[in-house]
């Protein structure tokens, strides 16, 4: 079976699947190009294309988690995230 959901405070996270490594080297990738010192902006269609993303701006979502710097600029994605759905 699949591992138990974790709550921190107030927030529940659900177990790893497959399609978190996806988000994974999304993030991972915007991070080390900001790194660099390189425009993530410019990253975004090659990315879109590592992706399988039919456009550029499907990927941009993780722009906002790779600049998530606290935990309460995550606590709010997570919020808005939901709010979309």
């Amino acid at each position: 079976m699949g591992h138990p959901r974790k709550v921190m405070g107030n927030m529940t996270f659900n177990p790893p699947r497959p399609h978190s490594l996806r988000h994974s080297f999304a993030i991972n990738t915007l991070n080390a190009i900001k790194e660099r010192g390189e425009s993530r902006q410019y990253a975004l269609p090659v990315l879109a294309a590592f992706l399988g993303h039919s456009h550029y701006k499907c990927s941009s979502v993780y722009l906002k988690v790779s600049d998530a710097q606290s935990r309460k600029d995550l606590y709010d994605f997570t919020i808005w995230q939901e709010w979309k759905r």
